[in-house]
């Protein structure tokens, strides 16, 4: 039988369980979490338990934790089926590496609360480029006793961020001995993924004592090692094949770029590349992810200890200190970025661009070969026997003109190229430039809590402080057109190339050769593709190749590695809360029972700190020249990169004040309603919110129970988005990735929604079953513009087409857009280096959906306990408004939408399949449990003008666990994760496969082991 019949028979089930409850839900919870004494469930400040709650809490024990398994963070995320594109694996190209996200509704990682033991954690600054939030990383896994999971707007509660839903990590208490645990997982083309914990607890007199410690270490997978992440061009979608590659194209010197003077160099076929495209507007499409990774190699550090005891009679306190580190010490990324900056001219007083007379943006002008550099005389030399391919009246006469003595040379296009491609990287064995990344964090809580008349009160401050650090390359701009001219010096040699050296040859004039060069140790760089002699890509011999024959053409590694700039860029956030809470009973009596109560009051320190390293830091170096004269010539200080621009240190701040209050009315035994609500003050133009918000329980019978709520919730926006500046990232543009700046905007204000949930519970005998409808309504989303769906505004015909670019006595309605573009040229679709966007309050949302769960406990089956249980989430709509431009109303560049069952994984790092569902079968007899367990994702559509036509298949993965309670507290686990060897379905994305619920692994076999002492 074929997998494929295999793979249907068994999602069979999850089908027929899941659409006869019409709906789907999140991780399962067995019969433990009904066992939990009274206490403070996540969403209230008064005490009550899971099964009572008005809210849809879910309760993931411990013990659920171990028989599903023991996911690490990043598996149980894509578990729950209410969460949305969460990224964790494959998380490269959305500028957070090493850290796990969650990610409630599909709303964004910043709009769903994360608390450890009830207080809030810091947003990882490594991972503001996907939106923010928590890192899950930072949370110890082995001292975590329960995950209580709340998903529906809690802003009346916790105050902002609380919009898609909270996330409480809650600790052990019930240790009493030493556990030791570990963990081996084998994956196909890695070198697997194990981690190793230590846990000691002691259980005190009115307290307990709790200390952790706990690694975990993830190898890397090379994209590589999985066929259908690496496909040729035309069979992928997108696949991570760009327009700027090497071979490049060029023109005669001081032109532009039309079909009667361009050339492309030679090679691409043979050096694994792919032309597209006919004429003037063809291009080597160069494939950057072959130098990637899918999974990191990573190493997760945890360690926490709490102390919880009793003082006196009645005063308790509880500290605690958490810290983590996530190391990744060696992304494999592409060997050079594509082109965003350029020289500026020496008629200007730059120092490294040409003569050339006529700048343009930010006083630029393009790259240029002079005639006298070797790769550029030998490819004369072998023309017409190595043609380059010649459009228009660009011919080998053309080309040797440019390269006689005193001739222009050639100009290097603005877009279609980049300085390093299929070369790979001149001094790493892989050929792929390498940066790391860092996220340290620590937190420390604590607080005291006692009795006071007939109520509780609790005083509780927390600090953390969560730093990413980033160490990453670019070529620079400067060292690029030094190494054109022939400029540059060997860091390994003691002849180094001096400025009286450089004026000596300039004194040469059209005379100089590369001789002359060489005889003062000043090297070139030859950016024609006779420099290389076996590709980086496909290894293949280069026939064009001319080092053998005319050394003078072959780069030096350790000259061309001076082309990089080194930086490192160090970004912390700080929190400090301090919360005060009273809760009790008035003593009022209703038929129902007393009337509970709780106030609160809360202050909240942010601090938002971006330290960059200096290439990166415009006010230290903010021209492309200030690495060698310091002199700021250009309009605007971008920096000495190529590709990433810069930024300017910045440090904000912001103090917030809120109160809240809650009710507990027991009108009657079987109904109970409650209200919050919650004001919250901000510095600023932000001004304040008030959050109101009512719950309905209603018993109607013993098995039988409705609940439901409605509110209002919402999100400020973060400290430094309020403030000038903006912060340069990428973004895939029509098939090349550009850069993407997101600016500041002082006129945002918090984002608003209103939340309805209404839910049904049956437990009738062994039968438990929830379901609940929810609904969102979004006001002044807080987002920022999107890059590709500008550019598709501006360009609707895509690549080559001058679109709506503005014409003298033209429509001038798309004058706005066009000036957030930047170009090398003339206003043209591939002459985008930069475009500009704005955070800003963007249009309304409406989502709505229904989550469900269903569970059969058999206690008596065969000599043991069978519990069969599914769940899912149905997304119903996730409609998006019009979406205008920042200051100009008139342009539209996102039409109405609706995102359910669509994706856009180039772009905007969303997926929202309609249906997520998950089946399990836990057999449990005497010492053993087997589990077998599987999870499905509906396909979808590509969305609305996201430009990666096309449809994600369904996504299904089984897994089988078994667990032996041994003697002496062992216990011994043993699983196969997706038995089938499934691939993930194709997707339009860097890696061909949707990174939000797909999974790159393959078929994991994972051993563990817990020793309890």
């Amino acid at each position: 039988m074929s997998k494929r019949i295999v793979n249907k028979t068994l999602s069979a089930a999850i089908i027929a369980a899941l659409y006869a409850s019409a709906s789907y839900a999140q991780q399962p919870a067995t019969n433990s979490t009904t066992e939990l004494d009274s206490v403070v469930v996540t969403g209230s400040y008064i005490k009550g338990t899971p099964e009572d709650s008005a809210l849809p809490v879910d309760v993931v024990t411990a013990e659920d934790l171990a028989e599903q398994g023991a996911p690490s963070m990043v598996q149980m995320v894509k578990t729950i089926t209410a969460s949305q594109a969460s990224i964790g694996e494959s998380n490269r190209y959305n500028g957070a590496a090493g850290t796990a996200s969650i990610n409630l509704r599909g709303f964004g990682a910043a709009r769903t609360l994360t608390l450890f033991n009830g207080h809030r954690l810091a947003d990882s600054p490594i991972a503001a480029f996907q939106g923010g939030g928590a890192n899950l990383n930072f949370i110890p896994q082995a001292a975590i006793g329960r995950v209580e999971i709340l998903k529906d707007g809690a802003a009346a509660t916790y105050g902002s961020d609380a919009i898609g839903g909270v996330v409480n990590f809650i600790t052990r208490t019930d240790l009493d001995g030493l556990e030791v645990s570990g963990e081996y997982s084998d994956i196909a083309g890695s070198d697997g993924d194990y981690q190793a914990d230590l846990v000691w607890g002691s259980k005190l007199d009115g307290g307990n004592i709790l200390v952790a410690f706990g690694y975990r270490h993830r190898s890397s997978l090379d994209v590589r090692r999985r066929s259908w992440a690496i496909q040729p061009f035309e069979n992928a979608a997108y696949g991570g094949w760009t327009g700027a590659g090497n071979p490049g194209n060029y023109v005669v010197n001081n032109t532009s770029s039309t079909a009667t003077n361009v050339f492309r160099d030679n090679g691409c076929a043979e050096l694994g590349g792919v032309v597209t495209g006919t004429g003037a507007a063809s291009v080597c499409r160069f494939q950057f992810s072959n130098f990637n990774d899918l999974v990191n190699d990573e190493d997760h550090y945890q360690f926490h200890a709490e102390v919880n005891s009793t003082l006196g009679d009645s005063v308790k306190s509880h500290t605690e200190f958490t810290w983590g580190r996530d190391w990744v010490p060696n992304q494999r990324v592409s060997p050079a970025n594509l082109t965003a900056q350029f020289p500026t001219p020496q008629t200007l007083g730059g120092t490294s661009g040409s003569l050339q007379a006529a700048p343009g943006i930010n006083n630029s002008v393009r790259y240029n070969v002079p005639s006298y550099n070797p790769g550029f005389q030998d490819l004369i030399t072998t023309c017409p026997t190595a043609t380059p391919f010649f459009y228009g009246a660009f011919n080998c006469a053309t080309l040797t003109a440019a390269g006689a003595a005193g001739g222009t040379g050639v100009d290097i296009s603005p877009t279609v190229w980049r300085a390093i491609a299929h070369a790979g990287h001149p001094t790493n064995a892989d050929k792929a430039d390498h940066e790391s990344i860092e996220n340290k964090a620590f937190r420390i809580s604590t607080g005291l809590k006692g009795d006071l008349l007939s109520a509780e009160w609790d005083v509780t401050a927390t600090y953390m402080s969560a730093k990413g650090i980033s160490s990453r390359n670019d070529l620079l701009v400067n060292r690029i057109q030094n190494g054109l001219n022939g400029y540059l010096s060997d860091p390994t040699s003691a002849d180094a190339c001096t400025s009286a050296d450089i004026a000596s040859l300039i004194g040469l004039g059209a005379a100089r050769t590369a001789a002359n060069h060489a005889a003062l140790g000043c090297h070139f760089f030859n950016p024609f593709t006779n420099s290389v002699a076996v590709s980086a890509v496909n290894g293949a011999a280069n026939p064009f190749y001319r080092g053998n024959v005319n050394p003078l053409v072959n780069n030096n590694p350790n000259v061309i590695e001076t082309l990089y700039g080194n930086y490192t860029n160090t970004n912390t956030n700080e929190l400090f809360v301090l919360d005060g809470v009273l809760s009790g009973s008035t003593g009022f009596e209703l038929p129902g029972g007393e009337i509970g109560w709780a106030l609160g009051t809360q202050y909240r320190y942010t601090r938002d700190k971006n330290e960059y390293g200096d290439l990166f830091n415009n006010r230290f170096t903010p021209c492309v020249d200030s690495i060698d004269d310091g002199t700021p010539v250009c309009g605007t200080p971008n920096g000495p990169l190529i590709f990433y621009g810069s930024n300017n240190n910045n440090d904000t701040t912001r103090g917030v004040y809120a109160g809240f209050g809650e009710l507990s009315l027991p009108l009657f035994d079987s109904l109970n309603v409650s209200l919050a609500a919650r004001y919250e003050k901000y510095p600023g133009k932000i001004g304040s919110t008030f959050d109101p918000k009512i719950l309905v329980r209603y018993q109607v019978l013993d098995w039988l129970a409705f609940r439901g709520s409605a509110g209002t919730t919402f999100r400020a926006p973060v400290a430094n988005t309020v403030t000038p500046g903006c912060n340069t990232g990428v973004a895939n543009i029509n098939g090349s990735y550009r850069a993407v700046e997101t600016c500041g905007n002082e006129d945002l204000k918090p984002e608003t929604a209103e939340a309805f949930n209404f839910g049904i519970l049956f437990s009738p005998g062994n039968f438990t079953a929830t379901f609940d409808y929810f609904r969102f309504k979004f006001e002044d989303e807080l987002t920022a513009e999107s890059a590709s769906r500008m550019f598709a505004t501006l360009f609707p015909t895509g690549g080559g087409a001058t679109g709506r670019c503005f014409v003298p006595g033209g429509d001038t309605t798309y004058q706005p857009l066009e000036a957030r573009f930047t170009f090398q040229g003339p206003c043209n679709s591939g002459n985008i280096s930069r475009i500009r966007t704005f955070t800003v309050n963007g249009p309304g949302t409406d989502t709505s959906g229904i989550d469900a769960r269903l569970e059969y406990n058999f206690p008596q089956l065969v000599g043991g306990s069978l519990t069969i249980g599914a769940e899912a989430t149905y997304l119903i709509e996730f409609k998006r408004g019009a979406f205008a431009l920042k200051d100009a109303a008139g342009v539209t560049f996102s039409d109405p939408e609706d995102r359910a069952g669509r994706h856009d994984l180039t772009s905007q790092f969303f997926s929202y399949p309609k249906i997520k569902g998950n089946l399990f079968f836990s057999y449990r007899i005497n010492d053993l449990t087997f589990r077998l367990q599987s999870r499905y994702s509906e396909g979808t559509q590509a969305a609305f003008g996201a430009g990666d036509n096309g449809e994600i298949g369904d996504y299904y993965q089984h897994d089988v666990i078994a667990r032996w309670n041994g003697p002496m507290d062992l216990t011994i686990g043993a699983s196969v994760q997706n038995i089938l060897d499934t691939d993930p379905p194709d997707a339009a994305s860097m890696y061909n496969y949707d990174y939000t619920s797909g999974n790159p692994l393959g078929r994991v076999y994972e051993l563990s082991f817990r020793k309890k002492f």
